[in-house]
């Protein structure tokens, strides 16, 4: 490992001192991880006691054009930048609180809100460049070992319900700071929920969380991901991403982690992909609305077959929110309808007035040549015509589900709904 001559020399004069027990570099000039134009010098100084602070200044003074001394903002740290132009980070640890931490977390299973296993990975993950007595070496040893089904369980745990199961999750937060139009708190609790989906896709792939930098890009390395995942933060973090949308994106990526998730044998109570050769069910959620009723409408529609899920969605500029009720299900079962090989379908609406007029009015109102009891012309009549047509070709099983309590698939389609309404002109 090459280190700058100027770097090398203030890491000489360190190992000269007694109370310094190893020194290893880790980060992007690590072991593992590629740098680039804009990578420092990451280097981990492990010390028996705190290393004299007049000893770090004498040491580094005549050697930087930039020195930060005792910087404490997370740990403590020299950060500058020496006369040849490198940029340097020199974070001091004390050895026995560090071997602590590092226990509670790999055998006591320790997790955290995100991040949960980057001080594992720090020591895992980094070239040693001194150590005194081996012990550096040999505790790497100790802990390189796979990663705790315990700790997944607890990363699991601590972080799933936070992203918009728990009242106090970040989505409910998004929801609130985009109420008040609280630009920092939405910044805020975005980076937070972020934070909490990198600790779940890193746990569990089995692989130590490699810390704040460049996240998506080692996710991208993983041998197992959430679907369309880097679109997905894309459209929450990405160039592009817009705050109007922060709680669909928000939707969308938890409802795939979800997915993935159950794959994987954790709980969230979403329903898991099928393999290929099983999908013999399809299961369609719907939902419609509109701005004033009448007003500028949506609908939208998610198919989940056990393979992908598909989900389609559109508007129009003067309609009522039961005629987007009535398209989201009529757009579905069409989409359905094109397949080689159709499976059986299960319709899961909100709408009392889908659910029961297909399946118990039409019935009567058929036979009483489209009129209503009370003799009334039944209204929306060539979408009910339509929407027979296509539940007598695919016999679907049709599910009422209540609205906005917490079932993934049918916030989803109400976010599309909202989404396509704000799209519309007005």
């Amino acid at each position: 490992m090459t280190v700058p001559t100027l770097l090398h020399e203030v890491l000489e004069a360190f190992q000269s001192r007694e109370e310094v027990e190893a020194i290893l570099l880790a980060g992007s000039r690590g072991r593992s991880r590629r740098p680039d134009a804009f990578s420092d010098f990451d280097l981990y100084v492990y010390t028996s006691r705190e290393l004299d602070s007049t000893f770090r200044k004498k040491t580094l003074e005549s050697r930087t054009s930039v020195l930060e001394l005792g910087n404490q903002f997370w740990e403590l740290e020299d950060d500058g930048v020496l006369n040849d132009g490198t940029a340097f980070e020199l974070i001091y640890r004390d050895l026995s609180d560090f071997v602590d931490r590092i226990e509670a977390i790999v055998f006591s299973a320790h997790a955290s809100v995100g991040l949960s296993t980057c001080f594992w990975d720090s020591l895992i993950d980094s070239h040693v460049l001194f150590d005194r007595s081996g012990r550096l070496e040999l505790l790497r040893v100790q802990y390189d070992v796979p990663f705790p089904h315990e700790l997944q369980k607890r990363i699991f745990q601590k972080n799933w319900p936070l992203l918009m199961k728990s009242t106090c999750s970040f989505y409910n937060q998004t929801k609130l700071a985009l109420t008040r139009q609280d630009w920092v708190s939405l910044q805020h609790r975005t980076a937070a929920f972020l934070a909490s989906v990198f600790d779940l896709v890193f746990a569990a792939n089995g692989v130590r969380h490699p810390g704040e930098k460049r996240q998506l890009q080692a996710a991208l390395q993983l041998a197992s991901l959430p679907r369309d995942f880097a679109k997905r933060i894309g459209a929450l973090a990405g160039p592009e991403a817009r705050v109007e949308f922060a709680l669909a994106a928000m939707e969308a990526l938890t409802l795939d982690l979800g997915i993935w998730l159950t794959t994987k044998g954790y709980p969230t109570g979403t329903t898991a992909s099928i393999p290929v050769d099983l999908a013999t069910e399809a299961l369609v959620y719907t939902d419609g609305g509109c701005i004033g009723n009448p007003g500028k409408g949506a609908w939208a529609y998610l198919i989940d077959d056990g393979v992908a899920v598909i989900e389609g969605t559109g508007g129009e500029g003067f309609t009522t929110n039961n005629k987007m009720e009535l398209k989201a299900v009529i757009e579905a079962l069409k989409s359905l309808s094109s397949r080689a090989k159709i499976p059986s379908v299960v319709i899961h609406t909100d709408s009392q007035y889908v659910r029961n007029g297909i399946t118990s009015w039409i019935k009567s109102w058929e036979s009483n040549g489209w009129k209503t009891a009370s003799k009334e012309p039944v209204k929306n009549k060539e979408l009910w015509v339509e929407l027979q047509h296509w539940n007598q070709v695919l016999a679907p099983q049709w599910k009422w589900i209540k609205g906005h309590a917490g079932n993934l698939r049918n916030e989803r389609c109400d976010a599309l709904v909202r989404q396509t309404m704000q799209n519309l002109p007005d």
